[in-house]
């Protein structure tokens, strides 16, 4: 019989431009507004099954729900993306409404960076959703894409690993398939360090170049 509690606090916001997050993982479960806006449902009293998950990954072959599991034992969601937008330099309003009991004073404000981005994209692939809209006497064809997009402020530094073929592994744990393009790397380098903004969408149509049906990964 524990009791609903209301709780607040004031926060300032972080330094820099990165995006920002709560950790709620202290919380239980129930609701959470920033300066008025939902930031959503939180519960992360709730633990994922402590068995399941597997050191390597590897998504070909029949579904099955649980291939590829990971944070076996941990909870459903500890971080909580506020954006920016909503944010003040001094003084936002944290509102928390717990149903089932929790640690308000561990909740913290963090910033992340990603360093590292992981895509595939092949021919199978369907076109990005907002290419789908029908178009009258539209003859083009939409082409699949893969999208590479930092945060404002921030550059595509290098691309440390891509294979146009059958690569395997996992994000940060890849290798080259028996079928490899070994100008991979070396033209996707070269546009990317041409691009006049921090965005480029890689298409299936650019792709071809490397003259083969198989698949994109980086």
């Amino acid at each position: 019989n524990i009791p609903m509690i209301w709780y607040k606090t004031m926060f300032d916001a972080p330094d820099g431009d990165d995006p920002v997050a709560l950790d709620l993982s202290s919380m239980g479960k129930g609701q959470s507004w920033v300066n008025g806006e939902s930031i959503g449902r939180y519960w992360p009293a709730y633990h994922s099954p402590k068995t399941g998950c597997s050191s390597t990954c590897d998504y070909r072959g029949t579904y099955s729900s649980s291939k590829c599991a990971t944070n076996c034992g941990q909870p459903s969601q500890r971080w909580y993306h506020v954006p920016r937008a909503w944010l003040k330099p001094k003084g936002n309003l944290l509102v928390m409404f717990e149903e089932i009991g929790g640690e308000p004073t561990s909740i913290s404000v963090a910033t992340t960076s990603v360093a590292i981005v992981c895509a595939q994209v092949s021919e199978s692939h369907l076109p990005p959703v907002d290419t789908w809209a029908a178009r009258l006497g539209q003859t083009k064809v939409a082409q699949p894409e893969m999208r590479l997009e930092c945060p404002s402020g921030h550059t595509i530094s290098s691309i440390k690993f891509s294979s146009f073929g059958n690569p395997r592994g996992t994000c940060g744990n890849f290798t080259r398939g028996e079928c490899h393009a070994v100008r991979s790397t070396d033209v996707l380098t070269k546009v990317s360090s041409h691009l006049p903004h921090s965005r480029h969408p890689f298409t299936a149509s650019f792709l071809l170049l490397f003259a083969s049906p198989f698949s994109l990964l980086l």
